[in-house]
Order: C-alpha cells, then sequence, then structure tokens
C-alpha cells in the first residue's frame, strides 16, 4: 500500500470513529464477525471479563459502555461495547465483533461474516 493510500485510509477511518462517537450518528452498515468461547474468560478492554454467552462487541469506533442496536433484516440484537477489536489486520474486510451469543441472535454462526448489518447508537 502506497504512502499516500495509507494515509487516506487512515484518516477515513478516524473521521468514521468521530462520526461514531457523537451523540446523534447517523445509522451505519457494516460487516461483522464473531468470536466465542475461546476468549472465555480474558479480560476486555474495558476491564469486565468475556463471556460468549452475553450479548457485547468489540469495536474500535464506538466508545467503551456504548449500547448498540444491530439489525441483519428484520433480527437484531442490542450489544454493549466491551472490548477493542476486530483484530486491526482484519479491518478492511470487517469493523465489529460480537459475541456469539449476540451473532447467534442475527445468524447462524457458521456464516461467519455478516454483511450490510445496520447499526445504531441505543440512547
Amino acid at each position: 500500500m502506497g504512502k499516500e493510500l495509507k494515509m487516506k485510509t487512515t484518516i477515513t477511518i478516524a473521521m468514521i470513529g468521530i462520526l461514531a462517537m457523537l451523540p446523534d450518528a447517523p445509522q451505519r452498515t457494516l460487516t461483522a464477525s464473531w468470536y466465542g468461547e475461546r476468549y472465555n474468560g480474558r479480560k476486555t478492554a474495558s476491564g469486565e471479563v468475556f463471556d460468549a454467552a452475553k450479548h457485547t462487541a468489540a469495536s474500535w469506533d464506538y466508545p467503551l459502555g456504548t449500547k448498540l442496536r444491530v439489525w441483519n433484516g428484520p433480527r437484531f440484537v442490542v450489544v454493549t461495547v466491551n472490548d477493542r477489536g476486530p483484530a486491526k489486520r482484519l479491518l478492511g474486510t470487517r469493523q465489529l465483533d460480537l459475541s456469539l451469543a449476540a451473532f447467534t441472535r442475527l445468524a447462524d454462526p457458521a456464516a461467519g461474516l455478516l454483511h450490510n448489518l445496520k447499526v445504531e447508537v441505543v440512547k
């Protein structure tokens, strides 16, 4: 990746993050993956212990503690951002990691990734 393109990508990601943190941030469309049992018991960025059975999410864009409503067509789940992720090497392919329980509310985990999810901050 060229230096100029890398800089534009970094600025774009930063701007998206700032927009996502605004109280009246618009609904966003993004791609999500899931993470599960292998992380159970590990500390999250918020200091909470990860539990794959809870409705939580990892995001670089939203402040820790933010509640999000995530829609996959007619199905939705409300999650709390308690960790940072997805892994930075995966940011080009997904913007949100859902706990296994949250992902399961939206689709079969065998899907791996869910595209075109609608996400909004819950007030």
